[in-house]
């Protein structure tokens, strides 16, 4: 096929429903969903943690990791709050692609 004709071909060319940006955006919507799942999951971990922290006998030790956890907890919540505005934030942008 002539260079002209590769170029006629390829204005015939039907455009795809979705723009690649509609599609990032929905495949990182689609990631943010799954982070979100997991940070559940860990959190979920992290209060089993704790209830096991009423075995440990030495006081200070228990509040070391009591601490801790709760250092964790604070940190994966700011985490999920941070992914639902990322998601709420795509979720706008995709209205203008």
């Amino acid at each position: 096929m002539t260079r002209d004709g590769a170029s006629r071909s390829a204005g015939n060319i039907v455009p795809l429903p979705f723009s690649r940006q509609r599609y990032l955006i929905v495949q990182i919507r689609t990631d943010c969903a799954a982070l979100r799942q997991q940070v559940a999951i860990v959190a979920k971990c992290l209060t089993d943690l704790n209830g096991l922290l009423e075995h440990v006998e030495e006081r200070s030790v228990r509040e070391g990791f009591r601490l801790k956890v709760a250092q964790l907890s604070e940190l994966l919540s700011h985490r999920l709050h941070e992914l639902y505005a990322a998601d709420r934030a795509l979720e706008d942008l995709r209205a203008y692609t």
